[in-house]
């Protein structure tokens, strides 16, 4: 077998690799691109070939992180497919395209990945990768509503009844709201939500009074921003967060109604995708964003957070936290930037993004 560049003559092979592994059960939504990126993208694609066969292939897209001191290029280990995972005759596979990838950058990060338990985040732990769950956080706004509607918890049909009595009795109700003020806990100064259209030089000075503050996190200055939040794709609510007449950060907010979802089935989810402020401005910042979706009328909020500054801004604002299947996982030469992890700045608005959201 050999690892080598996806070109455009290589499309028959890679719709046939994806074909087979849809047959052999394969999650559909892990399927390899079919169209080869121009040579002047930030992406490359590799493909593991047998024969003329692909047996495996991976996506590194490249991108720029600050690690403490400078900002350095990084890759995004993206889609390390296997056809192992169907055929047991090519499980070495993985190992190899990982190994593979590491030679073309050994600063290397994958992110997302279904949670820890699932074989990639296995594979690169035996590989000595440090590997770290990247905390999850809901909170509910109508109660009602999110009891009837949430199929992570509508698993039997005991479950079902339970859910819907506490629902139709008001004692869903009752119990949120007693949570939200045992919970809750004001942050210092609250700040002011401005819409923005689009990030402009107020979100450079943030970035850069802001980025000393953590360990490692992706480039956030305006001209990355707006690539990956454009505003005029009426998806995503950027506002500029104010205390006291000062700017305090920024946050990306996005409101869907989701569509028979595996988790939260047809309930309206208000996600914080992204945001930047100093850490003592974490509380502020999650505030401002935790108010802005209620008042929009979403059902429930949720939020994936690394940094111990904005969990500790979640909990604080009566976010619940629960099991998380957003993984962070970061090559051993990169782990070696990256201190304990606690300093580390990550959230829904890394990696691929909020996709499934």
């Amino acid at each position: 077998m050999k690892i080598q560049p996806f070109s455009a003559d290589l499309t028959p092979a890679v719709t046939a690799f994806n074909a087979r592994l849809l047959k052999g059960g394969a999650d559909p939504e892990l399927v390899f691109p079919e169209t080869a990126v121009p040579e002047t993208s930030r992406e490359e694609q590799f493909l593991m070939l047998d024969d003329g066969s692909v047996r495996g292939a991976y996506i590194l897209r490249h991108q720029d992180f600050w690690l403490g001191t400078e900002v350095i290029s990084v890759a995004h280990l993206r889609l390390p497919l296997s056809e192992g995972i169907v055929d047991r005759k090519f499980a070495g596979v993985g190992m190899q395209l990982v190994r593979h990838a590491l030679r073309q950058q050994p600063l290397l990060y994958a992110l997302g990945m279904g949670g820890r338990q699932r074989a990639l985040p296995k594979l690169l732990g035996a590989l000595h990768w440090r590997v770290w769950d990247v905390p999850f956080y809901f909170l509910v706004n109508h109660p009602a509503r999110f009891l009837r509607g949430i199929r992570a918890l509508r698993s039997s049909a005991w479950r079902r009844l339970m859910l819907d009595f506490a629902a139709f009795s008001g004692i869903g109700w009752a119990a949120t709201r007693m949570w939200d003020m045992a919970r809750r806990i004001s942050p210092p100064d609250t700040g002011n939500a401005d819409a923005v259209t689009g990030f402009s030089p107020w979100a450079d000075e943030t970035w850069e009074n802001c980025k000393r503050f953590y360990s490692a996190m992706a480039l956030r200055d305006s001209f990355t921003l707006n690539t990956l939040y454009p505003h005029d794709s009426g998806r995503f609510h950027s506002r500029m967060v104010r205390r006291r007449g000062e700017i305090a950060g920024w946050f990306v907010a996005i409101d869907t109604v989701m569509e028979e979802h595996k988790q939260f089935g047809n309930l309206r989810v208000g996600t914080i995708v992204d945001g930047l402020a100093r850490p003592e401005d974490a509380a502020v910042i999650i505030d401002a964003a935790t108010g802005f979706l209620r008042a929009r009328g979403v059902d429930l909020v949720i939020s994936n957070q690394m940094h111990p500054a904005w969990s500790a801004g979640l909990r604080g604002a009566g976010f619940i936290g629960a099991p998380s299947n957003f993984t962070l996982a970061v090559s051993p030469d990169l782990a070696a930037r990256c201190g304990d992890g606690r300093g580390i700045h990550v959230n829904r608005g890394d990696g691929d993004g909020p996709i499934h959201l």
